[in-house]
């Protein structure tokens, strides 16, 4: 019960700010890059967020989940996101080996009230 009532929170936050067309600096990095082979990242930035969202900027993205062990979760093609409260300062960045021989490019967008920071993750 208690998972279903925070994520139709975490729901209603993101729908929230969805409307929102405010993109301001946060403090966090406005890109990242990572190998081929893949690995972990952590962000922190100036201001805390209370929802990490992935997308590709072509309609498809992610959705928020929440884990057994209460952290939250954002996942979509590649990349995976985990944070661990809705108002967060850090944010870490997981990214699978890139098997392809082309650069790919996702887009996480940071959300704190009706502002939202974008970090461009780029991977060879």
């Amino acid at each position: 019960m208690r998972k279903s009532i925070i994520k139709t929170i975490l729901c209603f936050f993101t729908l929230l700010c969805i409307a929102c067309d405010k993109e301001v600096d946060l403090g966090y990095p406005l890109n990242i890059s990572f190998t081929k082979d893949g690995g972990e990242k952590t962000i922190t930035g100036d201001q805390p967020f209370t929802s990490a969202v992935i997308q590709d900027y072509k309609g498809n993205h992610g959705s928020i989940e929440i884990g057994e062990d209460g952290k939250l979760y954002n996942v979509y093609d590649w990349l995976r996101v985990e944070y661990v409260e809705l108002y967060n300062e850090e944010l870490k960045i997981y990214a699978n080996p890139n098997t392809t021989s082309r650069q790919r490019t996702l887009y996480i967008e940071l959300y704190s009230g009706q502002e939202y920071h974008v970090v461009k993750v780029t991977q060879n």
